[in-house]
């Protein structure tokens, strides 16, 4: 069961918020820990053990680590333990889901679904205990609720513990709270099943063609293709997770914001996965980059991000490939590129962006480091033709669809309904919920169709 199932759109979902509504605000993070039992447990029982233990060590490790603020020694010996107990999930993990390690039990104990948030989650709130940021709490329910928000399970976002905790220890259901989440969950659903779906349909049949005979024109067509595929994997997990949190009366900062808009690679890379990011670059880059006054250093604090935030993204060398290609981007930025913040040289640094990313893309989304690099010579013309029939038949089929991804992309969509809003039009609170009956069809009938066999990035 995934956020964009049935399972989950038409019981799941809509039972679990009931039964969230009716009990007492004092015990909802109790409830949340029973939809998180059942959301990770509908996958595999195994998987709640670690999940259990993880919120178990941030629970007790993190009082130990708070207990012994006077003595930086022990505190640090603690802090080691902890990190060791959830890099060591993330290891197995990444060995059992890569097939490194051949063991059924440990890839149904240790599923990409979760366990890459849950880890960073404990991480962090023993973190801040450490940095003297919070206090530990002694309500076992509340850290276990935090630790393993289902929402945000599949990619995020991640939340500081200090930020979210009083929304957790008295979440207020509103009936405004109720519409903007139910809205922004059929936007995720629709994204997912609907653009994500069917651009990857046209990826994957370029996948399937022999790449020595494909076009440069086509290539890119195919690159564009797998960004949008990207974009769209990701916009909806992080509409569907603040949606559903809404719902629940909880409400998360904003984790996807327009990455496509950015004029240079290290902008876009922070508006991607926005709390991720921050996740990285605050324990990774900023204690390796120090005062910042070192350009080894800083280059070495670049790369590290790099690389350790696309393998949270799915272990491989392909993604590997990509986190060090997207560090090398940065680097490059901030030492020897100028910003232009405005005019046509900054509508060409945003062109330039997008095409060096997309020259990416196709590291990220593919499994074979070798197919990649030929899909990047057929790019710049390796195979002799600079436009074949592919183009044609793949323009003519997906014209339409990569036309609306483009318009969302670009945030033109959301521009034209700020401008609408702001002149306060009439007929917008009449659409709304006729907007979301035609989104909960559309997903319905994809659904129940081909898009429930199109697997996920994260999932």
């Amino acid at each position: 069961m995934t956020m964009s199932s049935i399972t989950f759109l038409y019981f799941f979902l809509p039972l679990f918020v009931g039964v969230y509504a009716l009990t007492p605000k004092k015990h909802r993070a109790k409830t949340l820990i029973l939809g998180e039992g059942v959301f990770v447990g509908w996958h595999s029982l195994w998987a709640l053990i670690p999940l259990g233990l993880s919120s178990l060590c941030a629970y007790i490790l993190g009082m130990l680590i708070d207990n012994r603020r006077s003595d930086k020694p022990r505190q640090k010996k603690v802090l080691a333990v902890m990190i060791c107990i959830e890099l060591s999930f993330l290891v197995i993990c990444v060995l059992a889901s890569s097939g490194a390690v051949k063991s059924e039990l440990a890839a149904k104990a240790f599923p990409p679904l979760g366990v890459f948030v849950y880890t960073l989650s404990s991480l962090s709130y023993c973190f801040d205990i450490f940095k003297g940021e919070i206090r530990c709490d002694h309500r076992f329910s509340l850290v276990t609720a935090y630790v393993g928000f289902f929402p945000c399970l599949t990619a995020g976002p991640l939340m500081r513990y200090g930020k979210v905790l009083p929304q957790f220890e008295a979440p207020e259901i509103t009936l405004d709270k109720l519409s903007r989440g139910i809205s922004l969950y059929l936007k995720g659903l629709a994204e997912k099943c609907v653009l994500s779906a069917t651009v990857y349909g046209m990826w994957e049949q370029l996948t399937k063609l022999d790449i020595g005979g494909v076009s440069a024109t086509t290539a890119w067509l195919g690159l564009i293709t797998g960004g949008m595929f990207v974009y769209f994997e990701f916009a909806s997990i992080s509409h569907m997770a603040r949606g559903i949190a809404l719902m629940l009366g909880i409400e998360l900062p904003v984790n996807f914001d327009h990455p496509f808009k950015s004029g240079t690679v290290t902008e876009l890379v922070k508006r991607f996965n926005v709390s991720v990011t921050a996740w990285f670059v605050d324990y990774i880059y900023r204690p390796i980059n120090g005062d910042g006054k070192s350009r080894a250093f800083t280059a070495l604090a670049t790369i590290a991000t790099g690389v350790t935030l696309s393998m949270w993204y799915g272990p491989g060398l392909s993604r590997l490939v990509f986190g060090v290609y997207a560090g090398i981007l940065c680097i490059a930025e901030l030492w020897w590129i100028k910003r232009p913040s405005k005019g046509f040289a900054r509508v060409l640094t945003l062109i330039i962006t997008m095409a060096l990313m997309h020259l990416g893309v196709v590291f990220f989304i593919s499994n074979d480091t070798s197919y990649a690099l030929s899909y990047i010579l057929a790019v710049f013309g390796r195979n002799g033709m600079l436009i074949d029939n592919l183009t044609l038949y793949f323009f003519e089929n997906y014209a339409v669809i990569l036309g609306i991804c483009i318009f969302i992309t670009t945030g033109l969509a959301d521009l034209i309904y700020k401008k609408l809003d702001s002149y306060k039009v009439s007929f917008l609170p009449f659409l709304q919920p006729v907007w979301q009956l035609l989104l909960l069809v559309l997903c319905t009938a994809f659904l129940s169709g081909s898009a429930q066999s199109i697997p996920g990035l994260m999932n």
